[in-house]
């Protein structure tokens, strides 16, 4: 890790019990670690906090990870997440294993999973001043669905600058190997695992087209141009809305970030929350 005293902890300021967990987790942990703590929005609000940090820790589910990344990531920072969720397929630790056991995480045993990330931009057909068009970078999923509950949207899906299928659908969802187990499992799509460097491009209820997952090679680029019709919203990982009118097009490929997090399982084993999920009759998932 790049400076081993540099140790934050970051909790969900929505769960009532993810603060006094965090407050006692830093009465477990060496002196020589004693990490400082802060609520998930002063974390947002000082992004640059994670540069001098080597581990954050977070607390609360897999949302809030969602959120923490989009900064450890570019700031190279592995994460150990505490789960207070429901599920929990990405944090590594119950609150008792964290209290037991987080000092081997700081001391660096274990081993690092790298994620695939993508990023998003839009392209307007009409430059719009009051929307920003930068990338947005996530570790889940990037979905081009109706903004109007009752209309499909139509939709042109290129690869690498080929036609692929022309749409008319709920929704598009570009997916990572994350992400694979999210919206993209509920649609009926594959599930990848974990390290897989590649996308996923699943239709959601298409109407006479393209209706399978397609696994992509990891450097493919998707474009997603929204036709006549209605306008419709761009969502990453759920926390990024972005509106789009027709001709607009969604460009979407691998990030040249990559998530990070500590683990101390066996390497490519699945998630133990996943197989979990896959064996109950309700599908529900928790941030």
């Amino acid at each position: 890790m790049k400076n081993s005293e540099g140790v934050g902890i970051v909790y969900s300021h929505w769960l009532s019990e993810a603060k006094p967990l965090a407050e006692r987790l830093v009465d477990t942990i060496s002196e020589r670690y004693k990490p400082w703590i802060c609520s998930l929005d002063e974390f947002e609000l000082h992004p640059s906090f994670a540069q001098q940090l080597s581990l954050i820790i977070t607390i609360g589910g897999d949302g809030t990870i969602l959120r923490v990344v989009r900064v450890a990531a570019v700031y190279d920072v592995p994460i150990v997440g505490v789960n207070l969720g429901r599920v929990g397929f990405m944090t590594e630790l119950s609150p008792d294993e964290a209290i037991a056991g987080m000092n081997e995480y700081i001391q660096g045993s274990g081993w690092v999973e790298e994620r695939t990330m993508l990023m998003a931009q839009v392209f307007p057909e009409e430059t719009r001043h009051d929307e920003d068009y930068s990338p947005c970078h996530g570790l889940n999923e990037a979905v081009l669905g109706r903004a109007s509950v009752a209309r499909l949207i139509h939709v042109d899906i290129r690869v690498d600058g080929q036609k692929l299928a022309s749409s008319a659908a709920d929704s598009i969802i570009v997916a990572t190997a994350t992400g694979s187990t999210g919206y993209n499992l509920s649609a009926g799509g594959p599930i990848l695992y974990p390290e897989s460097p590649s996308l996923l491009l699943k239709p959601v209820s298409p109407q006479l087209s393209l209706d399978s997952a397609i696994i992509l090679y990891p450097d493919a680029e998707v474009s997603l141009r929204l036709l006549r019709g209605h306008p419709a919203l761009l969502s990453v990982d759920g926390y990024v809305d972005l509106p789009l009118s027709p001709g607009d097009t969604v460009k979407i490929k691998r990030s040249p970030y990559v998530a990070k997090f500590m683990r101390m399982g066996n390497p490519g084993q699945l998630p133990h929350a996943l197989a979990q999920r896959l064996s109950s009759p309700s599908r529900g998932e928790t941030n």
